[in-house]
């Protein structure tokens, strides 16, 4: 019980001496790793229609809207592997930032074909242009979010993902 006592006394005294970090200016952005904390992961909601959004949805283990299947280049709606129709992420025909993506039914098409490659996930029609167009969770990580096409980056941690048992999370909010 005293030994306790003198441990907690002596880490009390350790850190009333640790200076304590300055908080952020509001000209200087918070670091990205003020964003881990609630991981945030590409969702597809209930409803399993074509034109469904895309968007950023806080990650539940077990929940169906988050899993995926990435197969010979499609990123398949996990809970329609096998039936019919089988939904796919999407994208219109258009290619410039903002280009919204949702799910629709597989069909191989330019539009549904994604290269996955170190976490980031770019439309394969786009590879290789001077437009490459990757996966964007926007800078904003509440739930609800959506999901865009933006020109690639590699220094974007908005287009940063970690892909893991079936979910596609955003890789700055994991810790």
């Amino acid at each position: 019980m005293r030994t306790r006592y003198l441990m907690t006394a002596a880490a009390v005294c350790v850190a009333a001496h640790i200076p304590m970090p300055a908080t952020a200016s509001a000209d200087r952005p918070p670091s990205p790793s003020a964003r881990i904390g609630t991981p945030m992961c590409v969702d597809v909601s209930n409803n399993r229609g074509n034109g469904i959004l895309i968007y950023q949805w806080q990650c539940g283990g077990t929940n169906t809207n988050q899993k995926f299947s990435i197969e010979n280049g499609l990123i398949k709606v996990a809970d329609t592997v096998g039936k019919i129709p089988q939904m796919c992420l999407d994208s219109s025909n258009a290619r410039t930032n903002g280009t919204r993506v949702y799910q629709w039914q597989c069909l191989s098409n330019a539009n549904q074909l994604w290269t996955v490659k170190n976490g980031v996930i770019m439309l394969s029609s786009t590879q290789n242009t001077s437009n490459q167009l990757c996966l964007d969770a926007t800078n904003n990580r509440g739930n609800g979010t959506q999901i865009y096409l933006w020109q690639c980056n590699p220094d974007n941690t908005n287009q940063k993902f970690v892909i893991q048992d079936g979910q596609i999370a955003l890789k700055d909010t994991l810790s």
